[in-house]
Protein backbone atom coordinates (compact mmCIF):
# COMPACT_ATOMS: atom_id res chain seq x y z
CA UNK A 1 0.00 0.00 0.00
CA UNK A 2 1.65 3.34 -0.99
CA UNK A 3 1.25 6.51 1.06
CA UNK A 4 2.21 9.19 -1.82
CA UNK A 5 -1.95 9.50 -2.50
CA UNK A 6 -1.84 7.97 -6.03
CA UNK A 7 -4.19 5.58 -6.58
CA UNK A 8 -7.67 4.48 -5.60
CA UNK A 9 -8.78 5.45 -1.94
CA UNK A 10 -11.40 3.76 0.11
CA UNK A 11 -13.21 5.08 2.99
CA UNK A 12 -16.24 3.60 5.65
CA UNK A 13 -18.91 6.31 5.11
CA UNK A 14 -21.18 4.89 8.05
CA UNK A 15 -19.65 3.77 11.94
CA UNK A 16 -19.12 -0.04 11.73
CA UNK A 17 -21.50 -1.59 13.99
CA UNK A 18 -24.25 0.53 14.90
CA UNK A 19 -26.32 0.42 11.67
CA UNK A 20 -28.05 -2.01 10.03
CA UNK A 21 -25.98 -1.48 6.32
CA UNK A 22 -22.72 -0.27 6.04
CA UNK A 23 -21.43 1.71 3.09
CA UNK A 24 -17.80 1.17 1.31
CA UNK A 25 -16.60 3.89 -0.90
CA UNK A 26 -13.50 3.23 -3.01
CA UNK A 27 -13.24 6.34 -5.52
CA UNK A 28 -9.68 7.55 -7.46
CA UNK A 29 -7.31 6.58 -10.11
CA UNK A 30 -7.76 2.76 -9.83
CA UNK A 31 -10.84 2.69 -8.05
CA UNK A 32 -12.90 0.56 -10.68
CA UNK A 33 -10.10 -1.70 -11.55
CA UNK A 34 -9.40 -2.47 -7.58
CA UNK A 35 -12.85 -3.25 -7.19
CA UNK A 36 -13.76 -5.50 -10.20
CA UNK A 37 -10.79 -7.53 -9.08
CA UNK A 38 -12.20 -8.05 -5.68
CA UNK A 39 -15.96 -8.74 -6.64
CA UNK A 40 -17.21 -11.55 -7.48
CA UNK A 41 -20.81 -10.93 -9.26
CA UNK A 42 -23.45 -13.41 -8.87
CA UNK A 43 -24.22 -13.13 -12.50
CA UNK A 44 -24.05 -11.56 -15.60
CA UNK A 45 -21.52 -8.95 -16.20
CA UNK A 46 -18.42 -7.80 -14.29
CA UNK A 47 -18.23 -4.25 -12.43
CA UNK A 48 -16.04 -2.79 -15.61
CA UNK A 49 -18.67 -3.83 -17.98
CA UNK A 50 -21.65 -2.04 -15.96
CA UNK A 51 -23.54 0.83 -16.60
CA UNK A 52 -23.29 3.59 -13.93
CA UNK A 53 -25.57 3.63 -10.97
CA UNK A 54 -27.00 -0.25 -11.68
CA UNK A 55 -26.84 -1.95 -8.66
CA UNK A 56 -24.76 -5.68 -9.01
CA UNK A 57 -25.61 -7.79 -6.29
CA UNK A 58 -22.22 -10.81 -5.41
CA UNK A 59 -19.85 -11.18 -2.91
CA UNK A 60 -16.50 -9.61 -1.65
CA UNK A 61 -13.85 -10.32 0.45
CA UNK A 62 -11.59 -13.35 1.48
CA UNK A 63 -12.98 -17.02 0.87
CA UNK A 64 -17.23 -16.65 0.20
CA UNK A 65 -16.96 -12.88 1.23
CA UNK A 66 -19.24 -10.78 2.34
CA UNK A 67 -22.67 -10.62 0.41
CA UNK A 68 -22.80 -7.26 -1.31
CA UNK A 69 -24.05 -4.13 -3.47
CA UNK A 70 -21.85 -2.76 -5.58
CA UNK A 71 -22.95 0.20 -7.63
CA UNK A 72 -19.93 2.39 -10.24
CA UNK A 73 -20.88 5.41 -9.78
CA UNK A 74 -20.18 8.14 -12.51
CA UNK A 75 -19.21 12.38 -12.28
CA UNK A 76 -16.42 13.18 -9.58
CA UNK A 77 -15.40 11.51 -7.84
CA UNK A 78 -16.81 8.20 -9.77
CA UNK A 79 -15.84 5.09 -8.46
CA UNK A 80 -17.66 2.47 -6.35
CA UNK A 81 -20.00 2.44 -3.64
CA UNK A 82 -20.48 -1.22 -1.70
CA UNK A 83 -23.16 -1.48 0.68
CA UNK A 84 -22.60 -4.62 3.07
CA UNK A 85 -23.50 -5.77 6.21
CA UNK A 86 -23.09 -3.26 8.85
CA UNK A 87 -21.54 -5.89 11.58
CA UNK A 88 -17.76 -4.81 12.08
CA UNK A 89 -16.29 -7.64 11.02
CA UNK A 90 -17.96 -7.43 7.77
CA UNK A 91 -16.81 -3.87 6.91
CA UNK A 92 -13.27 -4.92 7.62
CA UNK A 93 -13.27 -7.83 4.80
CA UNK A 94 -14.41 -5.54 2.37
CA UNK A 95 -12.17 -3.01 3.14
CA UNK A 96 -9.53 -4.99 3.50
CA UNK A 97 -10.01 -6.55 0.10
CA UNK A 98 -10.16 -3.43 -1.66
CA UNK A 99 -6.79 -2.59 0.47
CA UNK A 100 -4.98 -5.99 -0.92
CA UNK A 101 -5.79 -4.53 -4.65
CA UNK A 102 -4.10 -0.98 -3.94
CA UNK A 103 -6.45 0.83 -2.68
CA UNK A 104 -5.63 3.71 0.45
CA UNK A 105 -7.30 3.68 3.52
CA UNK A 106 -8.53 7.16 4.49
CA UNK A 107 -10.98 8.83 6.97
CA UNK A 108 -14.35 9.29 5.78
CA UNK A 109 -14.21 12.93 6.48
CA UNK A 110 -11.57 13.76 3.53
CA UNK A 111 -14.17 12.06 1.29
CA UNK A 112 -17.18 13.94 2.48
CA UNK A 113 -15.54 17.21 2.78
CA UNK A 114 -13.58 16.83 -0.70
CA UNK A 115 -16.18 15.28 -2.91
CA UNK A 116 -20.08 16.43 -1.48
CA UNK A 117 -20.83 19.46 -2.43
CA UNK A 118 -24.62 19.41 -1.21
CA UNK A 119 -25.62 19.65 2.60
CA UNK A 120 -27.70 17.50 2.27
CA UNK A 121 -26.05 14.22 0.89
CA UNK A 122 -23.24 15.13 3.29
CA UNK A 123 -25.67 14.69 6.83
CA UNK A 124 -27.54 11.67 5.12
CA UNK A 125 -24.29 9.65 4.88
CA UNK A 126 -24.16 10.80 8.81
CA UNK A 127 -27.15 10.07 9.91
CA UNK A 128 -27.04 6.64 7.57
CA UNK A 129 -24.97 5.24 10.82
CA UNK A 130 -27.99 5.82 13.11
CA UNK A 131 -30.53 3.66 11.21
CA UNK A 132 -31.58 0.67 12.84
CA UNK A 133 -33.19 -1.19 10.40
CA UNK A 134 -32.63 -2.06 6.74
CA UNK A 135 -35.88 0.29 5.12
CA UNK A 136 -34.84 3.40 7.08
CA UNK A 137 -30.93 2.23 5.82
CA UNK A 138 -32.56 2.42 2.04
CA UNK A 139 -34.52 5.45 2.72
CA UNK A 140 -31.47 7.76 3.77
CA UNK A 141 -29.12 5.70 1.63
CA UNK A 142 -31.47 7.31 -1.53
CA UNK A 143 -31.01 10.67 0.01
CA UNK A 144 -27.38 10.37 0.59
CA UNK A 145 -27.35 9.26 -3.29
CA UNK A 146 -28.98 12.43 -4.35
CA UNK A 147 -33.22 11.69 -3.98
CA UNK A 148 -33.65 14.70 -2.27
CA UNK A 149 -31.58 17.26 -3.80
CA UNK A 150 -33.11 16.41 -7.02
CA UNK A 151 -36.37 16.95 -5.75
CA UNK A 152 -35.09 20.29 -4.49
CA UNK A 153 -33.88 21.00 -7.97
CA UNK A 154 -37.85 20.26 -9.29
CA UNK A 155 -39.20 22.28 -7.41
CA UNK A 156 -36.23 25.35 -7.98
CA UNK A 157 -37.55 24.93 -11.56
CA UNK A 158 -41.16 24.65 -10.94
CA UNK A 159 -40.82 27.87 -9.04
CA UNK A 160 -39.02 29.78 -11.72
CA UNK A 161 -41.35 28.25 -14.94
CA UNK A 162 -44.65 29.63 -12.43
CA UNK A 163 -45.70 25.93 -12.16
CA UNK A 164 -48.99 25.77 -10.00
CA UNK A 165 -48.36 22.82 -9.40
CA UNK A 166 -45.21 23.13 -7.07
CA UNK A 167 -47.02 24.24 -3.72
CA UNK A 168 -48.79 20.74 -3.85
CA UNK A 169 -45.27 18.94 -4.43
CA UNK A 170 -43.71 21.20 -1.64
CA UNK A 171 -46.67 19.67 0.35
CA UNK A 172 -46.10 16.54 -0.27
CA UNK A 173 -42.49 16.18 0.43
CA UNK A 174 -43.09 18.22 3.41
CA UNK A 175 -45.65 15.01 4.49
CA UNK A 176 -42.97 12.55 3.52
CA UNK A 177 -40.64 14.31 6.49
CA UNK A 178 -42.97 13.56 9.12
CA UNK A 179 -40.96 10.15 8.30
CA UNK A 180 -38.27 10.93 7.42
CA UNK A 181 -37.72 12.92 11.09
CA UNK A 182 -37.99 9.41 12.60
CA UNK A 183 -35.91 7.71 10.50
CA UNK A 184 -33.17 7.46 13.40
CA UNK A 185 -34.40 7.88 16.57
CA UNK A 186 -37.62 6.38 15.28
CA UNK A 187 -41.43 6.49 16.89
CA UNK A 188 -42.36 5.94 20.46
CA UNK A 189 -45.01 3.34 21.69
CA UNK A 190 -46.18 2.74 25.05
CA UNK A 191 -48.37 0.18 26.14
CA UNK A 192 -50.70 1.05 28.93
CA UNK A 193 -53.64 0.41 30.98
CA UNK A 194 -55.33 -1.04 34.22
CA UNK A 195 -52.46 -3.18 36.46
CA UNK A 196 -52.03 -6.81 36.14
CA UNK A 197 -54.41 -6.93 31.90
CA UNK A 198 -51.24 -8.41 30.86
CA UNK A 199 -49.17 -5.60 29.51
CA UNK A 200 -45.73 -6.90 30.11
CA UNK A 201 -46.48 -10.35 29.35
CA UNK A 202 -47.29 -8.57 25.77
CA UNK A 203 -44.02 -6.15 25.99
CA UNK A 204 -42.13 -9.38 26.38
CA UNK A 205 -44.07 -11.12 23.44
CA UNK A 206 -43.56 -8.20 20.82
CA UNK A 207 -39.97 -8.21 21.90
CA UNK A 208 -39.72 -12.31 21.63
CA UNK A 209 -37.75 -12.41 25.02
CA UNK A 210 -38.54 -11.47 28.85
CA UNK A 211 -37.67 -8.38 29.34
CA UNK A 212 -40.51 -7.14 32.05
CA UNK A 213 -41.35 -8.31 35.27
CA UNK A 214 -44.35 -10.76 34.81
CA UNK A 215 -46.27 -11.30 38.45
CA UNK A 216 -49.82 -11.98 39.12
CA UNK A 217 -49.48 -9.27 41.77
CA UNK A 218 -51.12 -6.08 40.17
CA UNK A 219 -49.01 -3.15 40.31
CA UNK A 220 -46.08 -5.30 39.69
CA UNK A 221 -44.35 -2.68 37.13
CA UNK A 222 -43.44 0.31 38.91
CA UNK A 223 -41.13 2.01 35.84
CA UNK A 224 -41.04 2.23 32.40
CA UNK A 225 -39.44 -0.53 31.19
CA UNK A 226 -38.05 -0.05 27.36
CA UNK A 227 -37.05 -2.04 23.94
CA UNK A 228 -35.89 -0.98 21.01
CA UNK A 229 -37.85 -2.80 18.28
CA UNK A 230 -39.50 -2.51 14.79
CA UNK A 231 -42.01 -2.98 13.21
CA UNK A 232 -42.16 -3.76 9.58
CA UNK A 233 -38.99 -1.92 9.44
CA UNK A 234 -40.02 1.33 11.32
CA UNK A 235 -37.82 1.88 14.37
CA UNK A 236 -40.07 1.87 17.41
CA UNK A 237 -39.08 2.45 21.25
CA UNK A 238 -41.62 0.28 23.11
CA UNK A 239 -42.45 1.11 26.50
CA UNK A 240 -44.23 -0.42 29.16
CA UNK A 241 -45.46 1.37 31.82
CA UNK A 242 -47.01 0.62 35.33
CA UNK A 243 -50.54 0.25 35.72
CA UNK A 244 -53.15 3.56 36.16
CA UNK A 245 -55.13 3.55 39.11
CA UNK A 246 -56.08 5.14 42.56
CA UNK A 247 -52.78 3.88 44.87
CA UNK A 248 -51.83 4.43 48.04
CA UNK A 249 -48.35 3.07 48.13
CA UNK A 250 -45.88 6.11 47.33
CA UNK A 251 -43.57 4.09 45.10
CA UNK A 252 -46.77 2.89 43.28
CA UNK A 253 -47.85 6.43 43.10
CA UNK A 254 -45.20 7.51 41.02
CA UNK A 255 -44.71 4.73 38.32
CA UNK A 256 -48.51 5.78 37.81
CA UNK A 257 -47.64 9.44 37.52
CA UNK A 258 -45.12 8.49 35.44
CA UNK A 259 -47.00 6.01 32.92
CA UNK A 260 -49.43 9.39 32.41
CA UNK A 261 -46.28 11.13 31.55
CA UNK A 262 -45.13 8.49 29.07
CA UNK A 263 -48.41 8.52 27.87
CA UNK A 264 -48.46 12.17 27.14
CA UNK A 265 -45.68 12.04 24.97
CA UNK A 266 -46.10 8.84 23.02
CA UNK A 267 -46.47 8.71 19.25
CA UNK A 268 -49.14 5.96 20.03
CA UNK A 269 -50.35 4.27 23.06
CA UNK A 270 -51.67 0.72 23.28
CA UNK A 271 -54.08 0.37 25.65
CA UNK A 272 -54.16 -3.40 26.68
CA UNK A 273 -57.41 -4.15 28.30
CA UNK A 274 -58.32 -8.17 29.64
CA UNK A 275 -61.01 -9.74 27.46
CA UNK A 276 -61.41 -12.61 30.14
CA UNK A 277 -62.01 -9.91 32.68
CA UNK A 278 -65.28 -7.81 33.15
CA UNK A 279 -64.93 -3.86 31.91
CA UNK A 280 -64.31 -1.28 34.00
CA UNK A 281 -64.20 2.13 33.73
CA UNK A 282 -60.99 3.09 33.20
CA UNK A 283 -60.89 0.44 30.56
CA UNK A 284 -63.05 2.73 28.59
CA UNK A 285 -61.54 6.20 29.49
CA UNK A 286 -58.22 5.26 28.77
CA UNK A 287 -58.88 4.21 25.06
CA UNK A 288 -59.93 8.22 24.27
CA UNK A 289 -56.45 9.42 24.94
CA UNK A 290 -54.35 10.74 21.96
CA UNK A 291 -53.54 7.88 19.23
CA UNK A 292 -54.57 4.53 20.55
CA UNK A 293 -54.85 1.19 19.35
CA UNK A 294 -56.83 -1.10 22.15
CA UNK A 295 -55.31 -4.18 22.52
CA UNK A 296 -57.91 -6.93 24.16
CA UNK A 297 -55.32 -9.41 25.66
CA UNK A 298 -55.30 -13.13 26.70
CA UNK A 299 -57.52 -14.13 23.76
CA UNK A 300 -56.59 -17.82 25.06
CA UNK A 301 -59.00 -17.59 27.88
CA UNK A 302 -63.24 -17.38 27.85
CA UNK A 303 -64.25 -13.50 26.74
CA UNK A 304 -66.15 -11.93 29.06
CA UNK A 305 -67.16 -9.21 26.61
CA UNK A 306 -67.38 -8.12 22.63
CA UNK A 307 -64.59 -5.66 21.53
CA UNK A 308 -67.30 -4.22 19.00
CA UNK A 309 -69.87 -4.01 21.47
CA UNK A 310 -67.51 -2.58 24.35
CA UNK A 311 -65.72 -0.51 21.90
CA UNK A 312 -67.88 0.11 18.76
CA UNK A 313 -65.79 1.26 15.72
CA UNK A 314 -62.54 2.24 17.18
CA UNK A 315 -59.17 0.46 16.33
CA UNK A 316 -59.19 -2.83 18.04
CA UNK A 317 -56.80 -6.00 17.90
CA UNK A 318 -57.12 -9.39 19.87
CA UNK A 319 -54.37 -10.82 21.30
CA UNK A 320 -53.05 -13.39 23.35
CA UNK A 321 -49.40 -13.41 24.53
CA UNK A 322 -49.39 -16.96 25.64
CA UNK A 323 -50.27 -18.73 22.12
CA UNK A 324 -48.83 -15.60 20.45
CA UNK A 325 -52.35 -15.27 18.52
CA UNK A 326 -53.30 -11.88 17.32
CA UNK A 327 -49.29 -10.53 16.90
CA UNK A 328 -49.12 -10.39 13.75
CA UNK A 329 -51.82 -8.49 13.05
CA UNK A 330 -51.03 -6.11 16.01
CA UNK A 331 -47.71 -5.37 14.27
CA UNK A 332 -49.03 -4.43 11.51
CA UNK A 333 -51.63 -2.61 13.32
CA UNK A 334 -48.87 -0.40 14.81
CA UNK A 335 -46.87 -0.24 11.39
CA UNK A 336 -50.01 1.05 9.52
CA UNK A 337 -51.02 3.75 12.21
CA UNK A 338 -47.14 5.23 12.95
CA UNK A 339 -46.48 5.32 8.85
CA UNK A 340 -50.01 4.95 7.39
CA UNK A 341 -48.49 6.31 3.93
CA UNK A 342 -44.63 5.08 3.56
CA UNK A 343 -42.73 6.82 0.87
CA UNK A 344 -42.16 4.96 -2.77
CA UNK A 345 -38.73 3.57 -3.18
CA UNK A 346 -36.33 6.25 -4.63
CA UNK A 347 -38.57 9.17 -3.25
CA UNK A 348 -37.37 12.13 -1.85
CA UNK A 349 -37.40 12.62 2.14
CA UNK A 350 -36.49 15.16 4.12
CA UNK A 351 -35.03 13.78 7.46
CA UNK A 352 -33.43 16.71 9.57
CA UNK A 353 -35.40 19.58 11.53
CA UNK A 354 -33.52 21.84 9.36
CA UNK A 355 -34.89 20.22 5.94
CA UNK A 356 -38.74 20.81 7.56
CA UNK A 357 -37.74 24.23 8.65
CA UNK A 358 -36.38 25.44 5.33
CA UNK A 359 -39.40 23.91 3.43
CA UNK A 360 -41.88 25.41 5.34
CA UNK A 361 -40.53 28.49 4.89
CA UNK A 362 -40.41 28.11 1.48
CA UNK A 363 -43.96 26.96 1.29
CA UNK A 364 -44.89 30.33 3.10
CA UNK A 365 -42.90 32.58 1.00
CA UNK A 366 -44.84 30.67 -1.76
CA UNK A 367 -48.04 31.61 -0.10
CA UNK A 368 -46.97 35.09 0.27
CA UNK A 369 -46.29 35.30 -3.79
CA UNK A 370 -42.64 36.30 -2.60
CA UNK A 371 -40.95 33.64 -5.21
CA UNK A 372 -37.24 35.23 -4.54
CA UNK A 373 -37.86 34.16 -0.43
CA UNK A 374 -38.83 31.00 -1.93
CA UNK A 375 -35.84 30.38 -3.66
CA UNK A 376 -33.05 31.19 -1.49
CA UNK A 377 -35.19 29.10 1.17
CA UNK A 378 -34.51 25.80 -1.09
CA UNK A 379 -30.94 26.56 -2.19
CA UNK A 380 -30.54 27.52 1.59
CA UNK A 381 -30.63 23.53 2.23
CA UNK A 382 -27.37 22.31 0.11
CA UNK A 383 -25.40 25.67 0.58
CA UNK A 384 -22.36 24.78 2.78
CA UNK A 385 -21.29 27.91 5.13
Amino acid sequence: MSDSGVGPSVCILTPTGRGAVAVVRVWGPGALEAADAAFRPAYGKNLAATPPRRPRFGRLGAGLGDEVVAVVLDGEPGGVEIQCHGGSAAVAMVVDALIERGARAVEPSSFLDASTPSLIEAAAWRDLAGAGTLRTAEILLEQAQGALDREVDALLAGIAAEDPQTKSRLDALMERGRVGLRLVEGWRVVIAGRPNVGKSRLLNAMAGYSRAIVSPTPGTTRDAVTIRTAFDGWPVELVDTAGVREADDLVERFGVERALRERARADLTLHVVDRSQPLEDADRTGSTDGPTLIVASKADLPAAWSPTEAFGPSPIVVVSAETGTGLDELDSAIARTLVPHPPDPGAAVPFRAEHRDALAAARDALEAGDAQAAVQALRALRRRP
